[in-house]
């Protein structure tokens, strides 16, 4: 069979006699050496020349790849790993050291699901060419989270459907992650969906270690939910974590000349890095969050564009929503969203028209947050004694089923409990002497 780079690729079990596959392998270290004295100046390459090295080099390794997941799927499958009393990932990356850790855990990956008849397909598309290792990493990846919900027909029809996309190469990585995102979505029911999250909630986490002598703190932390996810990159990738442009000086909007004593100074100058920008904008949103007055932010929620089915924020079907950095957020995380984050949903119809763009106006107003503040006193779920200056504004029938925003429909409750009652889709009576919850 013939691979993307032209050269016949070596089957999963066939392999040449083994001599001449040594010879062989021998030879191609060879040549590796002549290509790297061949290279030993790169500044004599004319520009084209450059081009056409790196894109015969990037081809050598992802070959190179593929046969490292012939050999290791054949090496699993004589239990060499277990001989030498080693996992499949730590036999791989003892007998190649030289391996990133990243790539020796993703061959040993692909080689290990080539000892189920299942995977083999998408083995044999690695091995190929057809497939990149990374892509059918991922692919298995997806295809875990998938597997407790399918009969084995089924089963065997996503890892086919998956290795076909993966094998396509106007596919990039976003539309590949789509792509299983929505095969994920559609193969789990809401309320496994819910169980997994509900699963990656517990392990969220923050904690405090220190760097070199002490001196400074770094703060850990573990994100424990797609949406949480996404409303920390919608503050990083802000505009306030841009770099500030320079002033113009010129007093007539021109542009300053620097050689004339005009345009930016130093001091004007945006010197901060990435990762000091994104640092400043984290805390520019939080202390604005905890500087508010009678339990007002100063400032709204980080903003969130998600676009999702009608069906699935009703919650008729399950599924999720897609937000304008490329993540994908659960139809339950949705709606729970909707309760209180400046979130804008591009809600879409069966033919994919935008029926519907949500408005931040839907949201808590400041007057009614203190008539809330003032008749439920804090947490209304029992037992919880959170002030209100910490709860949500929660709808008690969901923003996304037709729920209205007025006091008659808002029930304060702290984030943890605000998660639960999604989670539980729980209900409540609201009157003017406050929120009793019907918990099942």
């Amino acid at each position: 069979m013939r691979g993307r780079w032209g050269s016949e690729a070596t089957g999963g079990r066939d392999g040449g006699a083994g001599g001449g596959a040594v010879a062989a392998v021998a030879q191609l270290a060879d040549a590796v050496e002549r290509s790297v004295a061949a290279l030993a100046s790169p500044a004599l390459l004319q520009e084209f020349e450059l081009g056409e090295v790196l894109s015969a080099l990037d081809g050598v390794a992802a070959r190179t790849h593929a046969l490292l997941v012939a050999v290791v799927r054949e090496g699993l499958g004589r239990g060499l790993h277990q001989e030498a009393g080693f996992s499949d990932v730590d036999w791989v990356r003892g007998v190649c050291p030289g391996l990133a850790s990243r790539t020796a855990v993703e061959i040993a990956m692909v080689a290990r699901a080539a000892q189920q008849g299942v995977h083999v397909p998408l083995a044999d598309a690695v091995q190929d060419g057809s497939v990149p290792v990374h892509r059918a990493a991922q692919v298995l990846r997806a295809l875990t989270r998938i597997r407790p919900a399918l009969g084995e027909a089924e089963y065997a029809e996503a890892t086919e459907l998956l290795t076909v996309a993966a094998a396509r190469e106007e596919f990039d990585e976003r539309d590949l992650g789509r792509i299983m995102s929505k095969l994920v979505a559609t193969c789990l029911s809401e309320k496994e969906q819910v169980a997994r999250a509900q699963a990656r909630h517990e392990l969220r986490d923050v904690h405090e270690s220190s760097l070199a002598d002490g001196s400074l703190r770094r703060f850990v932390v573990t994100v424990g939910s797609d949406a949480d996810y996404e409303a920390i990159r919608a503050v990083l990738m802000s505009p306030l974590a841009a770099p500030t442009p320079r002033q113009d000086n010129t007093g007539d909007g021109g542009a300053a000349d620097p050689a004339e004593g005009g345009g930016a100074t130093l001091a004007e100058l945006d010197t901060r890095t990435a990762g000091q920008r994104r640092y400043d904008a984290f805390m520019t949103v939080f202390r604005r969050g905890v500087a508010g007055t009678e339990g007002q932010p100063t400032t709204p929620k980080a903003q969130v564009m998600v676009t999702i089915g009608l069906q699935e924020l009703r919650g008729a079907l399950a599924g999720t929503g897609r937000t304008v950095h490329e993540g994908t957020i659960p139809a339950h995380q949705v709606r729970q969203l909707a309760c209180e984050a400046d979130l804008i949903p591009a809600v879409l119809g069966e033919a994919g028209q935008i029926l519907d763009l949500g408005r931040a106006k839907r949201l808590v107003t400041p007057g009614q947050r203190r008539a809330l503040a003032h008749r439920d006193g804090g947490c209304t779920f029992p037992g919880c004694h959170v002030p209100a200056t910490w709860c949500d504004a929660h709808h008690v029938v969901h923003w996304a089923r037709g729920g209205r925003s007025d006091l008659g429909n808002y029930a304060l409750l702290c984030p943890r409990h605000h998660t639960w009652v999604h989670q539980h889709d729980a209900s409540a009576d609201v009157d003017s002497t406050g929120v009793r919850w019907r918990l099942r």
